[in-house]
């Protein structure tokens, strides 16, 4: 079988980590916490909700338009009980940014449902904030 022409830019073997993560091409933040076939839920322009394949519960979501959030909102308006250094932001609350994302939208029971989803998920309190040096897009 042919190597894919990816495959000399991996080193080791690929692992899944459940944590979110910011991806700066596409301006967005990701988490999933279990590492299996899922379906796109989009709830709007903001949130896609992903759920499992296998039994369609919610398995992870993804927040787009990260960008925009920080040049409306400002690091300090997204960083809800922060870590600070030098009086200065270092980390954001990824609660803050699905709920400046939620503001963006009209309020029906579909977009409420979508986001209380996500808020639901379980992810690690280590993990609840991102870093304001990820946060940065392509």
């Amino acid at each position: 079988m042919e190597e894919h022409f990816l495959a000399g830019m991996i080193e080791g073997e690929p692992t899944f980590r459940p944590e979110p993560w910011y991806n700066p091409v596409g301006d967005c933040l990701v988490y999933k916490m279990a590492n299996e076939a899922s379906v796109a839920d989009r709830v709007d322009d903001l949130l896609t909700i992903y759920r499992s394949a296998e039994d369609n519960r919610p398995i992870g979501f993804q927040i787009k338009g990260i960008a925009a959030m920080i040049r409306k909102l400002g690091l300090a308006g997204l960083a809800v009980a922060s870590q600070a250094d030098d009086a200065s932001v270092t980390d954001v609350s990824i609660a803050a940014l699905l709920l400046a994302a939620y503001e963006e939208g009209a309020a029906t029971m579909d977009r409420r449902s979508g986001y209380a989803a996500a808020m639901e998920f379980d992810v690690p309190r280590e993990k609840r904030r991102i870093s304001r040096d990820e946060l940065q897009p392509a």
